[in-house]
């Protein structure tokens, strides 16, 4: 339940890099360390820096590996070049420890989400009462890492012992059920008369003061050690407490006895809410809706997450999933509304949630997407831009020098020189509308400015880029973007969603699929795109238009975004129908979206 360290090991040790990278861990609160050090995996989580510069590398390197290296394909998280390492590296490691934080984050959530989804099953489906207290000993045991638990339940003024489980001493049959009375005198006691929660670190070392006693005897006969305990509350809708729930010792690893019991830990503080969560739904357990209402609000905290981390990458998008949400919820509810166009349409309050929970996360693959691509807002990079206009600064330079060297005779063409830079900007814009003479004109102020007699000012890699047609992206970085959705997929995939909500992953999918086959990644047909992924489509290009101005252009005004809307319906790209009932019913305004006039 607490969060993961992120530990740092360097391949080879005697990198001649290893400072710069020592530097940035130190920076990012990384431990460095060595590569065949021992650290349990749930206690840390282990990333690595390979330095190749003096090996032949393996291809695969896996997603926790940035590499140093001039081979550029490797698959693995970043490669960094090596003349790159001071400039670029501690981006990159901020990048991956942040992945790999959220990474952990997510598998502690898994685990929290497949423990309430099993209660709920066990709340559903068993009727006998030991059956399900049984149950939910032993799940929350697990997730607690508890070696012991009990479960007292209220008997008038007193409390009942009601199951027991311990991985170290096993029972055989069952005792005589033990009383307590609901007071100060014991720890379950004192619990249940005051409706509160005891986190004990060693129950040997209470302090005197306390009012509450454990009782020693279960040692004493057994030989067992008692340290940790924590003790919660089992209370109904009306806060009236139903019982106690007890769980002792946690341990390094859940299920296995324990051989040392210097090994138990103390439970922490989010355990303890956890554990008080099992036991209101343990004593409520004809009250299934409160299950739900966990695992609903769960899912809620941990796709608010996932969403944060998505824009804190791009500032500029902040509240795009959220606005493309409650759009697309909307066009479904006014879809219902629309007879005519959608015959039979309904979706029920769990399938509009699922469309919700989709649309939500449906760019959450661009946490794979590196940073430099998703922010490029013209043709050429800042820093390759940057090396032009030193480019040309230095042909400016040495046409003076010639034309002094000539006496002042013939032509200085400081003009020409200054114009065709002026080209260059002009078509480094994302804005700008590529036509067949621009290629012509690159090619011709190749030929011309030339810092040597083999070197022009522009490179191939500088004329290729600038003469990107649409956009700021090339069709690699294009097709790294377009791989966004595959990412969304594989992680939601990961999710044990519930059945309600297990077309998620699909919904998610398929947002970027056109009616006429020619989107991605499946290129998947009309009736092959699922209607909530259509219906997605329409509220994420809408929102992408009209938003806020962003590295790569400004926000557009509604009427013009409706008449691209209506375009892509033309291209059989958007569903005809979907967009005619988004413009009619002008959801923009529905939910309160602030968009530029005219």
């Amino acid at each position: 339940m607490d969060q993961h360290r992120i530990e740092l090991a360097l391949m080879p040790p005697s990198s001649p890099f290893r400072a710069e990278i020592e530097q940035a861990a130190n920076s990012l609160g990384v431990a460095l360390v060595p590569v065949d050090a021992a650290t349990p995996a749930d206690l840390a989580e282990r990333v690595l820096v390979v330095d190749l510069t003096k090996a032949l590398p393996a291809k695969n390197l896996g997603r926790r590996v940035i590499a140093i290296s001039e081979d550029l394909d490797l698959d693995c998280f970043d490669v960094i070049r090596p003349s790159e390492v001071a400039q670029c590296f501690e981006r990159s490691l901020a990048n991956l420890v942040e992945l790999e934080q959220l990474r952990a984050q997510v598998q502690q959530e898994q685990s929290t989400v497949r423990l309430l989804n099993e209660i709920g099953l066990a709340l559903s489906a068993i009727t006998d009462r030991e059956e399900l207290l049984e149950a939910i000993l032993e799940h929350s045991r697990s997730v607690l890492s508890a070696d012991a638990g009990t479960i007292y339940l209220a008997d008038g003024d007193e409390l009942l012992f009601s199951a027991a489980q311990n991985d170290t001493v096993r029972f055989k049959g069952k005792s005589d059920q033990q009383r307590l009375k609901v007071d100060d005198g014991s720890l379950a006691g004192f619990v249940a008369a005051r409706g509160t929660v005891l986190n004990i670190d060693d129950v040997y070392q209470i302090p005197k003061q306390m009012p509450y006693r454990p009782n020693f005897s279960f040692d004493e006969a057994s030989g067992y050690r008692t340290r940790s305990m924590l003790l919660v509350p089992m209370t109904d809708h009306d806060s009236r407490v139903l019982g106690v729930l007890a769980l002792v010792n946690r341990k390094p690893v859940a299920g296995l006895p324990l051989a040392d019991f210097s090994l138990c830990m103390p439970f922490s503080p989010l355990q303890a809410k956890l554990a008080q969560s099992i036991a209101s739904q343990a004593a409520v357990a004809l009250e299934n809706y409160r299950l739900f209402e966990n695992i609903r609000t769960l899912f809620d905290s941990f796709i608010s997450a996932a969403v944060s981390v998505i824009e804190s990458r791009d500032p500029s998008t902040a509240g795009h999933s959220q606005r493309v949400a409650d759009l697309t919820v909307e066009l479904a509810k006014s879809c219902e509304q629309t007879p005519t166009a959608f015959s039979g349409l309904s979706y029920s309050s769990q399938e509009l949630e699922e469309l919700r929970y989709a649309s939500l996360l449906h760019d959450f693959g661009k946490v794979s997407v590196r940073e430099e691509v998703l922010l490029k807002a013209n043709k050429l990079y800042p820093w390759e831009m940057e090396r032009i206009e030193w480019r040309f600064k230095v042909a400016a330079l040495q046409a003076e020098l010639e034309w002094l060297n000539r006496g002042r005779e013939g032509v200085f063409e400081r003009d020409l020189l200054q114009a065709d830079l002026e080209t260059i900007r002009r078509m480094n814009s994302s804005g700008h509308r590529f036509v067949d003479e621009d290629l012509v004109r690159m090619r011709e102020i190749t030929a011309r400015w030339l810092l040597s007699s083999d070197e022009p000012v522009l490179s191939e890699s500088d004329v290729t880029r600038l003469c990107i047609p649409r956009g700021s992206l090339d069709a690699k970085e294009r097709r790294e973007i377009e791989r966004h959705v595959e990412h969304t997929y594989q992680f939601l995939k990961c999710i044990p969603w519930t059945e309600n909500l297990a077309k998620v992953p699909d919904l998610a999918h398929a947002h970027h699929e056109k009616m006429d086959g020619t989107g991605y990644p499946l290129g998947l047909h009309d009736q092959e795109i699922p209607l909530g992924a259509k219906l997605m489509s329409v509220a994420d290009i809408f929102d992408a238009l009209t938003a806020g101005d962003r590295p790569y252009k400004p926000s557009m005004p509604v009427e013009r975004a409706i008449s691209i809307l209506r375009a892509e319906v033309e291209a059989k790209h958007l569903m005809a129908d979907a967009v005619e009932v988004f413009v009619e019913a002008q959801l923009w305004t529905t939910i309160g979206l602030q968009t530029s006039s005219s």
